[in-house]
């Protein structure tokens, strides 16, 4: 979960100790407790407004998106090698393009797959691995929110395309940008959840395949009604935002683990009845400890906005959040190192080692998602060669996966 980039450089972790700076008491190897539930508020876009913008332009299936890639995924870099974890070893590997893997001004973050999605484990015929990327300072528009959607059909030739993630307004006359750090995503049929901004009474994003729109207009530095049709900043599609959740107990605070929790990062979890998504929070600062909810799913791929778990994590940094068959995974970061990935319960905390440190997951890791299909748990590495050179780190972005029977 990348804070302002000057922050996260300024926080240097020591990932490898157990012990929590000034908090003698609390360690990573602690067990998960129980907290307090917090629950979610759902607010539906107007059906009238998403019916416009359908009727106003081509809508498009995410097969048609997957299947009309415009940049290729690659081998990695010895630098992006690098970043991969050391234990458990990569099973998988993918990374960028050199604009993607070099990029400065997007950064990605959260990410899910049609392993996810569907009971096959693809979307109609396709293999998907979507990565959500949120825009940065250098951009201009802090927290914008991309898709890169994956066609996995073959991974040695996989390439991808970028979808732009936006609101209708209220008549479906025209949309605006989503505001989303994207540090999480789901997707359950044709529900796409994103995390949405900390410090902000929205706490969940949710998009749909259902609809997704070709523009119009793809020359204009613009989003929304142009003079030449629609635009979103010369993107050939976007898709709709179909609701929103907001926190049930108001703004959310990223400098308090007593208050209403500013979700970082989401993930389904399949192995619940119903499905669930589970959801985890942020700190740069040691002494809090972020806590974990999860939310069942209702009717039509929606949530029920009532937690019906609730655990306090002694994890610090946490980035990404997965859970299956009760047992709980969150994946720590470092400014300076390798990562870290705890399995947790209510009775133990436990992690890979690599020699004598438990600082062996990807450099810079970001967000977990589990494809049930394959057995695979995927995730990305944040930093671009760029980040990573600034600061004398071998690094790089990649996507990679690991097997959950690896995860302890």
């Amino acid at each position: 979960m990348r804070i302002r980039e000057v922050l996260l450089l300024a926080l240097a972790v020591a990932a490898g100790a157990l012990a929590l700076p000034g908090t003698a008491s609390a360690a990573y190897s602690d067990p998960l407790t129980t907290t307090t539930k917090q629950n979610l508020v759902w607010h539906a876009t107007p059906a009238a407004a998403l019916t416009a913008l359908d009727n106003a332009l081509p809508n498009v299936s995410l097969n048609t998106v997957v299947n009309d890639t415009s940049y290729a995924m690659t081998s990695c870099t010895t630098a992006e090698k690098a970043a991969l974890p050391k234990a458990p070893v990569a099973a998988k590997s993918l990374c960028w393009d050199s604009e993607r893997a070099g990029s400065t001004t997007w950064v990605p973050q959260g990410i899910t797959t049609s392993g996810d999605a569907d009971d096959d484990g693809l979307w109609g015929a396709d293999k998907i691995i979507l990565s959500g990327w949120h825009g940065t300072d250098a951009l201009g528009r802090y927290n914008d929110a991309r898709i890169q959607a994956i066609n996995y059909n073959a991974p040695a030739s996989a390439a991808h395309r970028m979808m732009y993630l936006a609101v209708p307004n209220s008549t479906g006359s025209s949309f605006s940008a989503a505001q989303a750090h994207m540090g999480g995503m789901a997707w359950y049929g044709d529900k796409i959840y994103v995390t949405a901004e900390g410090n902000t009474s929205t706490a969940i994003r949710v998009f749909s395949t259902k609809h997704i729109l070709q523009l119009t207009d793809t020359t204009s530095n613009a989003i929304g009604k142009t003079s030449g049709g629609y635009a979103a900043y010369t993107y050939k599609y976007a898709m709709m935002q179909v609701g929103y959740y907001t926190y049930a107990g108001g703004t959310c605070s990223m400098a308090s683990d007593t208050g209403v929790p500013c979700f970082s990062s989401i993930s389904l979890d399949r192995s619940t009845s119903p499905a669930s998504i589970v959801t985890t929070e942020y700190f740069s600062d040691q002494s809090l400890h972020g806590r974990l909810y999860r939310f069942p799913m209702g009717t039509d791929y929606l949530l029920t906005g009532t937690a019906s778990e609730a655990f306090r994590s002694y994890v610090g940094n946490m980035q990404g959040v997965l859970s299956h068959d009760g047992k709980w995974y969150v994946a720590h970061s470092s400014a300076t190192i390798n990562g870290q990935l705890w399995a947790q319960t209510t009775a133990a905390s436990t992690s890979a080692t690599c020699g004598s440190t438990a600082a062996c997951w990807a450099v810079h890791p970001e967000a977990l998602t589990y494809d049930w299909s394959t057995g695979l748990v995927w995730s990305q590495s944040e930093w671009s060669t760029a980040d990573c050179q600034a600061q004398n780190q071998v690094c790089g972005r990649s996507v990679f996966a690991v097997p959950l029977t690896s995860l302890g």
